[in-house]
């Protein structure tokens, strides 16, 4: 893939490994290059613009928004004990564990795995969108700042994590089959893990720093 020279000079940065103080470029975005940014001291890479690279990430965030329903609708988990079979559900979890007098974990529960995740997923929807289209940009920093401050709250894999324990905790006990459920989780976990890998935020606070 060809590369392609920045514009000029946007501001001034320090490496974040040598300390060197460094005018940045600004990226002109095109999607037929990349472009990268690095320190002249150490080698340190600065910014890196890949081609299509919020346009993948777009994707990603509507796969996502499509998988969250099935993820929380169809059962995670189904239990044969005796005859008497079981669902559950992610959302049914979180009702059983306030009904059981655990509404501290319940609100936990529901928090980390259904609605910030959710409010993620439409948050960087509409900074994508923002940064594409140029409409929207003022709201769309402020969206980017609280999407920043989100990230540690999402836990989706965690959850994850703790089906899959829950499984072999009950295999010795119960017929356990993994539901449709737990595997469009699991994709939307993808989703969110594949996000975080490929999202340049110094790319989309250039392409939201303009004032409309």
């Amino acid at each position: 893939m060809a590369k392609k020279e920045a514009r000029p000079d946007s501001g001034i940065r320090l490496c974040p490994d040598c300390d060197l103080m460094i005018n940045t470029p600004v990226f002109n975005h095109d999607p037929a290059y990349r472009q990268q940014a690095a320190c002249p001291r150490c080698g340190c890479m600065l910014e890196s613009h890949r081609p299509a690279g919020i346009q993948s990430c777009l994707a990603l965030v509507v796969t996502g928004l499509i998988l969250f329903i099935p993820a929380n609708y169809y059962p995670v988990l189904s239990m044969n004990i005796l005859g008497n079979e079981q669902q559950s559900t992610i959302s049914g979890g979180v009702v059983a564990l306030y009904q059981g007098d655990y509404g501290a974990i319940a609100l936990l529960v529901l928090l980390s795995a259904i609605l910030i995740p959710l409010l993620r997923f439409l948050i960087l929807l509409k900074i994508i969108l923002s940064a594409i289209t140029s409409r929207g940009r003022r709201v769309s920093r402020s969206l980017l700042r609280l999407y920043t401050r989100l990230q540690e709250w999402g836990m989706t894999e965690i959850y994850f994590l703790g089906a899959l324990v829950a499984v072999i905790k009950l295999a010795d006990m119960a017929t356990v089959q993994i539901g449709t459920g737990l595997y469009c989780f699991a994709g939307l976990m993808l989703c969110e893990l594949i996000i975080a890998l490929n999202l340049n935020e110094h790319e989309i606070w250039a392409m939201l720093g303009e004032d409309e």
